[in-house]
């Protein structure tokens, strides 16, 4: 009896070493396990966390700015040693107020314009031409003037009615020596370089035109070339008076103008 008890005993005691030895090795593993999960979140966390790239200040090389040249606007007017003296529509006085030469002779035309149903309708014109040379060049230059407002009444003929309409240069340049300066170098820098390009060219004229100017320039030959500039407000302000006065409404009207004097 003694003996069983005793083997008893041995066998509680081994089984109580046994669990607590499964606990202890349990706990241990557990933790380890515990922190490898630990740094495997850890390392999960940072796969998730977002990519941010550093931006890298771009540094743009001098050889991909282009450089603009700014487009001069064609002449508004007459322009005399760069600057403008007398803009389109200066009356007749004025602009001979402005001209060096004291002495010039006005002259004036008669030209007229045929409608569409064949009235043939007057238009005073009047040119004032003189020359200025320069260390380069000698310019014959004439100044046109256009009375719109004779074409409503003919009673306005004064030469304040005259309105500065058109300029025509003729250029013509001296012996530079060498080198020697050529209209084609003038058309070149003083009109593609200035102005861009044209707005047509018909194999002669550089042509350019804007709301209130136009302007053409060819070469004569290789030391002469010629410009025209025109008003293109005049010529409309033309083709309006002749459409007021001379169109089908327009002639009613005057006639009825003309029937207030009558008393009946």
């Amino acid at each position: 009896m003694v003996k069983i008890i005793k083997k008893s005993t041995i066998y509680f005691v081994v089984i109580l070493f046994f669990v607590h030895t499964t606990v202890l090795s349990l706990q241990l593993f557990g933790n380890k396990k515990s922190k490898s999960s630990n740094i495997v979140v850890a390392s999960n966390n940072n796969q998730d966390e977002p990519f941010i790239q550093e931006s890298v200040p771009t540094v743009t090389s001098r050889k991909n700015i282009e450089s603009v040249i700014p487009v001069k606007r064609i002449p508004q007017g007459w322009i005399f040693r760069g600057e403008l003296l007398a803009p389109w529509e200066s009356n007749l006085p004025a602009v001979l107020s402005v001209i060096p030469d004291t002495t010039l002779e006005v002259i004036y035309q008669d030209d007229s314009r045929t409608t569409k149903d064949g009235i043939v309708i007057p238009i005073k014109r009047a040119s004032v031409e003189f020359q200025y040379s320069s260390r380069l060049t000698i310019e014959q230059i004439v100044l046109e003037f256009t009375n719109v407002d004779f074409i409503y009444s003919t009673t306005n003929n004064n030469d304040s009615h005259y309105l500065l309409s058109a300029i025509t240069k003729k250029v013509g340049l001296k012996d530079t020596g060498f080198p020697q300066l050529t209209a084609d170098d003038i058309i070149k820098h003083k009109v593609l370089m200035e102005y861009g390009t044209p707005k047509e060219f018909d194999g002669v004229w550089h042509i350019y035109e804007e709301p209130l100017s136009s302007f053409r320039a060819r070469e004569l030959d290789e030391r002469h070339l010629k410009v025209e500039m025109t008003s293109t407000k005049v010529e409309k302000k033309i083709t309006k008076a002749v459409d007021d006065m001379y169109s089908k409404q327009g002639i009613e009207y005057k006639k009825r103008l003309m029937i207030q004097g009558i008393d009946l």
